[in-house]
């Protein structure tokens, strides 16, 4: 394998990282509209705790980061 085939191979793999990170962000962010939805709605913190199989705490830090 060339230098050229090398960088290439990289650049893809840098890119497609990029990509996932974006997309992590974006699907964080539609969760934190949906969980605060819900709890505007009169859902507690707790029901949503338990439907999504985390703790309490967790349900506001997903809020807390967007």
């Amino acid at each position: 394998m060339d230098e050229a085939q090398k960088r290439k191979l990289i650049d893809a793999a840098v890119k497609a990282s990029a990509e996932r990170d974006r997309l992590r962000v974006e699907a964080d962010r539609v969760r934190a509209r949906a969980i605060k939805a819900a709890l505007d709605g009169g859902v507690t913190g707790q029901e949503l705790a338990d439907a999504l199989g985390v703790n309490r705490v967790t349900v506001y830090r997903f809020l807390g980061e967007y």
